[in-house]
């Protein structure tokens, strides 16, 4: 009757489980997600840009999905093509207010974005944009939001750097007279005097430039060289360009930052000029931007690299802005405190519940209002100012060879003066001064890393041997860019910064070329040893000149790099490590921090940091697991089979069912030692001794088997030994099989 009785037992619970699933299934549903407009240019002529917003911002949406979404609940972007067209960005912005989303990200054209507004207002929906810069947008509606400067601030920007820098004295502004290009014109305008500014107005209409032949013929007939500045939006930049090289302009032409991408330059591939001379229409273009990916720092290189993966080809500063804008929109979704609606469970009427989950998540962006709410961001942290907008410093880039890569010289804004003495430094060419602005010329060093050869890994040492070319290419003539130190550099003689192998001038800039080749000290991160992946990182720093006068940027012509700003090396470089994989050579321009009073009374009471500026070589390497497995796991791979073998002897082999397994534990324990040598002392259990691990509890399971058969033979119960030894025989090979099929999923693929 027993084991009828445990048969029953058995199905009632089983029938129990199937209705309490069955019941959870019907109480339970997956939580709504919480919807979000995407407003964007997915067709038309801006179409590239916004389908790159969107990879971008589906990036962060999937990265915080992953992770269990906002408060249980996942984002979902629900898709609004506005064609590049005012129009039917106004018709979507009614169906947007219609729909269960709330919030808005986009658009990319302001002209989109300023359509559009009054519907997000009169909706009260919040919409939050990484591109759109008129001026009008964020100033006209308390509902709109925007993660980047205004475009005034760009102008103004772009008239300093000419001042500061060109030290151009005649510029001719030409801009387009609808919102954007007169935000431009006023903010360049107050920037720059008047008696040595002429302005080009032309007039658009239905998103067309009209009687543009009239103005750009009396700019192209000034006299002087002279510099033109294009004050216009991203989808009439490239018509202007084209009439003004067309007019024999061959000088510098700077626009603003909807032109500062690479895939900019595909409106002129298919022109004749481009044709019969590559670089037509880009030689001596300049853009600004907020972002440029030569000079960024770690997180905007990771986010390159991810979007490659996903995308093939490289993201700009669109993708940058979309990137911060969906961060920021995450970070308010998780302050605003949604309402939740269950199957159900009708807390309230959706209509009731969807505007007071707008008016949440518009109060949540604007509680985004200073540096201790920020959300950090690509290029640092980002808040909104009173305007909604993020004053994000701007750069200035150019174009060449078909790359957009950051000038030499820029202008970086002081903030915090406290500790600097202005007059010293104003006195040595490093700081200029506009109308109460402050601002550090920074020396851009265009820095490359080549591998000539990687010859030893010693993880047990922590250290690994390198040789390889530095070189450095920057204006002017000071040494003060190259006073540089390698703080893991083990052999202190083998780098000296003052005694380069090369110098002169290559291409108009100062050129040092250093042979290095030494021992570096690294950080082995051994967790997934022998499946790990390792990181070889070459640091250099400049610890005498502050990171706001010297920046280190990715050299990508020299280094002739792939789009993402990575480098696959020749294979011979790392031929003397058979036991590695080579992945991939990666650059990052980094910074060391210092909030150090240094004694001075002045600094005694302010919060200042001091940056210095550095630059990062990583190399990337995967050890060979399989080769590494076959030289020193092979013995225990067979025990593993000896140990599974006894589980099928026969009851007359009762000792060598409890021998053979004792045996493979002392002699596996034997082998585990020896691994554990390679890697020295590390203060958590790797991978490899963790398989060590479950092969002991797979042998004490093998004798205690072989003992519990051996007492139920005795007891004269064969048929519970036999299932016994059939049960210890499926749980061996499972566990073999489970660990098998997690290693292969969590390394191999």
């Amino acid at each position: 009757m027993k084991p009828r009785l445990i048969m029953w037992l058995a199905v009632v619970a089983g029938i129990a489980l199937v209705l309490g699933v069955a019941w959870a299934a019907i109480l339970w549903t997956r939580p709504e997600p919480i919807r979000i407009a995407f407003a964007n240019s997915l067709s038309g002529p801006s179409a590239p840009a916004g389908t790159e917003s969107l990879i971008a911002m589906q990036l962060a949406i999937d990265d915080v999905n992953a992770k269990g979404g906002v408060n249980g609940r996942p984002i979902e972007l629900v898709l609004f093509d506005d064609a590049s067209d005012p129009a039917v960005a106004r018709a979507n912005a009614q169906a947007i207010a219609d729909s269960p989303c709330v919030a808005v990200l986009g658009h990319y054209l302001s002209s989109a974005s300023l359509a559009a507004a009054p519907a997000y207002k009169d909706a009260r929906i919040p919409a939050l944009t990484g591109s759109a810069a008129a001026d009008d947008l964020t100033s006209t509606s308390d509902y709109y939001f925007r993660a980047l400067s205004p475009v005034s601030a760009q102008a103004r920007s772009i008239a300093e750097h000419l001042r500061a820098v060109m030290k151009e004295p005649r510029v001719r502004l030409v801009h387009t007279r609808d919102s954007y290009g007169k935000s431009f014109e006023r903010g360049f305008a107050a920037a720059y005097p008047a008696e040595q500014l002429r302005v080009f107005g032309l007039d658009v209409a239905a998103g067309q430039i009209r009687s543009m032949d009239e103005a750009l013929d009396a700019a192209a007939q000034e006299p002087g060289p002279g510099v033109i500045v294009v004050g216009a939006a991203a989808d009439y930049i490239a018509d202007i360009v084209k009439a003004l090289r067309r007019r024999g302009i061959k000088g510098t032409i700077i626009t603003t930052q909807g032109a500062g991408r690479e895939s900019y330059l595909r409106n002129f591939v298919n022109e004749p000029e481009e044709r019969t001379r590559p670089g037509f229409f880009s030689e001596n273009l300049y853009a600004a931007s907020s972002l440029i990916f030569d000079s960024a720092g770690v997180a905007a290189q990771a986010f390159a690299a991810d979007y490659k993966a996903r995308a093939g080809t490289s993201p700009s500063w669109v993708g940058g802005g979309s990137y911060d804008a969906a961060r920021l929109m995450i970070d308010a979704l998780r302050r605003a405190a949604l309402h939740r609606r269950f199957m159900g469970q009708g807390i309230q009427k959706p209509s009731d519940s969807k505007i007071a989950d707008r008016d949440r998540v518009r109060l949540a962006l604007a509680a985004i209002d200073s540096p201790k709410s920020a959300v950090v961001g690509l290029t640092g942290r980002l808040y909104f100012n009173a305007n909604r907008d993020i004053p994000r410093p701007i750069r200035m880039g150019f174009f060449r060879y078909g790359r957009f890569v950051t000038a030499p010289l820029q202008l970086v804004r002081i903030d915090q003066p406290d500790g600097i003495d202005l007059d010293a430094e104003r006195e040595k060419s490093h700081v200029v001064a506009f109308e109460g602005r402050r601002y550090w010329i920074q020396r851009v060093v265009y820095t490359g890393i080549d591998i000539i050869r990687v010859s030893r890994i010693d993880v047990k040492q922590n250290s690994f041997n390198v040789d390889f070319y530095l070189w450095m290419r920057f204006a002017g003539d000071d040494e003060a860019q190259t006073h540089v130190e390698f703080p893991a550099l083990l052999d202190r003689g083998a780098f000296d910064a003052a005694r380069p192998i090369q110098a002169g001038r290559e291409d108009g800039l100062s050129y040092r070329l250093y042979r290095i080749n030494g021992d570096f000290k690294a950080r082995f991160d051994l967790h997934d040893y022998p499946f790990d992946t390792q990181e070889l990182r070459l640091h250099f720093q400049n610890t005498e000149q502050r990171r706001e006068l010297i920046t280190y940027v990715i050299d990508r012509f020299g280094l002739r790099l792939a789009d993402d700003g990575s480098s696959r090396a020749e294979d011979g470089a790392y031929s003397g490590l058979p036991l590695w994989r080579f992945l991939g050579l990666n650059y990052f321009v980094e910074s060391m921090s210092s909030g150090s009073t240094l004694g001075k009374a002045s600094l005694f009471d302010a919060e200042a940091m001091t940056e210095f500026a550095g630059f990062d070589a990583t190399i990337v390497l995967r050890r060979s697991s399989s080769i590494y497995m076959l030289k020193n796991l092979l013995p225990m791979f067979l025990l593993v089979l000896v140990v599974f073998a006894t589980l099928f002897f026969p009851e007359t082999m009762f000792r060598e069912r409890v021998t053979i397994p004792v045996t493979s534990i002392l002699a596996s324990a034997v082998l585990l030692v020896a691994v554990s040598s390679q890697i020295g002392d590390v203060g958590y259990t790797v991978v490899v001794e963790e398989m060590f691990y479950i092969f002991f509890v797979l042998c004490l399971m093998t004798i205690l088997a072989g003992y519990k058969h051996e007492k139920l033979r005795a007891a004269g119960r064969k048929r519970a030994a036999v299932v016994l030894d059939h049960a210890a025989q499926v749980i061996y090979a499972g566990t073999v099989l489970a660990v098998i099929v997690v290693l292969y999923r969590r390394y191999a693929l």
